[in-house]
């Protein structure tokens, strides 16, 4: 099996390095990556500027544009000549979750590659970039890819990603000191919560206005009936007909599986509108 991997945290992001380690020992892998953080910048394409790459000692290839960018050029150009398998990108330093997807480089990345027709995933560690430091933060991006490989490995979930052309597959590994505390695998709906301060305005230390762009979300808790049986030792992880969220099943304790449809008109949409006099 041969792997293409990107993300949108940079190339030597700790996230990046335990998935492609975690990887290596199933599949061939090769890592595309922008050479700095590139967090929000979505499925955008450098088309001004042109590009330029440099190879690490690592094998890595940096590329001084977006996440969605190594994946073109990776694809088109350097490894043009390669039949990748499928393109999984990550670990995400923190959750995408919900309408997150729309802003991620880690979501744009794998959605660049499936508009190409090659299999798409995008990985994240909710709490990745704040839980911990050093040798205990390596250790929480390790259980993250471990459960990764997991998933390929223990589950037909790449086949089943060969036969849904225009989705990719969006999973969240949920906050937890270990894999132990895993309960198990969710597919689940992207959710929608409301940002809690879209907008952080400060003041420089030159007594310029200036403004941080947040994602935050509002904290969202588990109804009550649900929690209820999730708690029920006899609730199965797989099979479970219990409807739920992406951020509700990270909460939960749960790895999240979303899969999203990147074919945007619905039909009942253009049913709807086609019957419209206009």
């Amino acid at each position: 099996m041969k792997i293409l991997m990107s993300n949108d945290d940079g190339v030597h992001a700790p996230g990046l390095l335990a998935l492609y380690h975690a990887l290596s020992t199933i599949a061939e892998v090769v890592v595309v990556a922008p050479s700095n953080e590139q967090s929000g910048c979505a499925s955008s394409l450098s088309i001004s500027t042109p590009l330029y790459t440099h190879e690490l000692e690592s094998g890595f290839i940096a590329v001084n544009g977006s996440p969605a960018d190594c994946v073109y050029l990776a694809l088109h150009e350097i490894y043009r000549h390669t039949d990748f398998d499928c393109v999984i990108t990550g670990i995400n330093s923190g959750a995408n979750l919900g309408q997150d997807v729309l802003f991620s480089g880690t979501f744009g990345a794998a959605l660049t590659a499936q508009l190409f027709g090659l299999p798409a995933i995008a990985t994240s560690l909710v709490g990745g970039g704040v839980k911990g430091a050093g040798q205990e933060q390596v250790s929480h991006y390790q259980m993250a890819a471990n459960e990764i490989v997991k998933l390929l490995t223990e589950t037909p979930i790449l086949d089943a990603c060969k036969n849904l052309p225009y989705h990719v597959l969006n999973v969240n590994i949920p906050d937890v000191d270990s894999a132990d505390a895993i309960k198990g695998r969710k597919i689940t709906a992207l959710s929608h919560s409301e940002i809690a301060r879209p907008v952080h305005h400060v003041v420089d230390p030159r007594g310029r206005d200036a403004y941080w762009l947040s994602l935050r979300k509002r904290q969202r808790t588990l109804s009550s009936e649900l929690s209820s049986e999730l708690s029920t030792e006899n609730v199965d992880a797989q099979t479970s007909s219990i409807e739920m969220t992406d951020d509700q099943a990270v909460a939960a304790g749960y790895i999240s599986l979303s899969p999203v449809r990147l074919h945007h008109t619905p039909t009942e949409t253009l049913d709807t509108l086609s019957a419209l006099v206009l």
